[in-house]
Parts: C-alpha cells; structure tokens; sequence
C-alpha cells in the first residue's frame, strides 16, 4: 500500500509542477510608457547657421561634402533620462518605437552607441 500512496503523491506534485509552468509562462501585459509631461517637450530652438569660410575642397568618389541636415521648423527636442532608449522616446513622440531610426538619423553628431546614450543628453525629435 505505500508503494501505490507514493505514486500518488509524486503524480500529484509533477501535476502541480506543471501547472505552475503553465501559469508562470502565461503572456503578460507590456509595460505601458507614460505619456510625457508638459516640462519635458520642449519646442526646438531656432537654428541660425554658423558662418562657413568657402575653401576649395577635394572630394573622393561617393562624397558629396554636404553638411548634416539642421533641424526642421517642426522639430522638438527631449532630454535622455535613466532608462530611456531610443525605442521607447519613439513610442513616445510617435507613438511607434519602431521609428527610433528616424530620431537616430537626426542625432548622428550626438549618438556614438544607440545603446549607450548619456543621461542629459538632448536630442532633436523630428517631426512624425
């Protein structure tokens, strides 16, 4: 009879193992962004061009020698603060994280490591 009692026993704890597993690995709600606050979106300022000496310049082949793009009327800008990515400020802005390559391309100058950026550092949103 304690040989039938054990099997019992070990069948019921590997149901409820499993059962656990089942629970534990059941799809969880994501993690909603806050929306930003009114002190956090800030207009981008206005951009006066800097003054350039004209000098006659070699290019090589696939070289345009064009200088970045300024940053457009619409433009807006965000400070990086702890945990933020550039996914999530996408999210944000445009509602689409996946556009984090369209605020990459404008903070070219500023961004070595897209995973990696400086906590302050503020970066040009551009429009949607």
């Amino acid at each position: 009879m304690r040989k039938g009692f054990t099997m019992r026993v070990q069948t019921i704890l590997v149901l409820v193992a499993g059962l656990l597993l089942v629970v534990g690995c059941q799809a969880k709600k994501p993690n909603e962004v806050p929306p930003l606050a009114a002190e956090e979106i800030q207009p981008a300022p206005p951009v006066e061009p800097a003054p350039v000496a004209v000098t006659e310049v070699e290019t090589t082949k696939g070289s345009e020698g064009k200088a970045p793009p300024a940053p457009s009327a619409g433009s807006q800008t965000y400070t990086m603060k702890a945990g933020d990515t550039l996914y999530g400020v996408a999210r944000r802005f445009y509602g689409d994280g996946k556009l984090w390559t369209k605020i990459f391309e404008a903070n070219k100058d500023k961004i070595r490591d897209v995973s990696d950026i400086r906590i302050g550092t503020v970066l040009v949103i551009p429009p949607k």
